[in-house]
């Protein structure tokens, strides 16, 4: 009940009494709103791991601008392979490398270098296997090409390139020169000569390479 009083001749003011106020309502309202706000916040595990997986493709996307799916088709050695994609024949020779087949064709001492190469390769048969016994045929391999040669993930994010490096079947390129690979073809090569593995228990890069001076 409201009364409008008039008192000692000042101002008329409101008497307000026993005037129930129902707040149920609105707190019910403010309670579903505060449950629909909570829905929204949490993502179930299925979205988080595509938003994870968006993030990811995003972070590698400079480096790796075109990576793509092939299906290995043929090994003809170690330092060769072909892929198909779409239909279209991929000539796949390992990047940023000298592989031993190539030095046979380049050697700085021929004769020696070749000599030196079938050495190996008869105390050593699997090494001359070693793309046939590590790649599989028909499987698909993410890959990329570069001026430089093809680059092929062939055990996760490890390249054929490092892998043949880190068997001591091939040298770094010394005409190769890219910073985003740089550090890691040197690193296996490296752990490879640390461990004599591979042609750096032999003479090969000695009759194979010209050392510059």
């Amino acid at each position: 009940m409201i009364k409008i009083k008039q008192k000692y001749g000042c101002e008329p003011f409101l008497n307000v009494k026993n005037i129930p106020v129902d707040l149920s309502f609105r707190v019910k309202i403010f309670l579903k709103v505060s449950k629909k706000r909570k829905k929204i916040t949490y993502m179930s595990k299925n979205e988080t791991k595509i938003v994870r997986l968006l993030f990811f493709i995003l972070a590698i996307a400079p480096l790796h601008a075109e990576i793509t799916i092939g299906l290995l088709s043929s090994i003809e050695s170690n330092a060769k392979q072909t892929l198909l994609y779409q239909n279209r024949v991929i000539p796949c020779e390992p990047f940023g490398i000298v592989t031993l087949e190539k030095m046979v064709q380049n050697g700085a001492s021929p004769q020696e270098c070749k000599k030196a190469v079938e050495t190996f390769y008869a105390s050593h048969p699997h090494r001359r296997q070693f793309a046939r016994e590590h790649l599989i045929l028909q499987q698909s391999y993410h890959y990329e090409t570069i001026p430089e040669g093809c680059v092929l993930y062939a055990n996760g994010t490890e390249t054929y390139s490092e892998m043949l490096l880190r068997n001591g079947l091939a040298l770094v390129d010394p005409a190769f020169d890219q910073n985003e690979w740089n550090a890691k073809l040197k690193r296996a090569e490296a752990g490879a000569e640390k461990e004599s593995q591979g042609l750096h228990e032999t003479l090969i890069r000695k009759w194979c390479i010209k050392e510059e001076k």
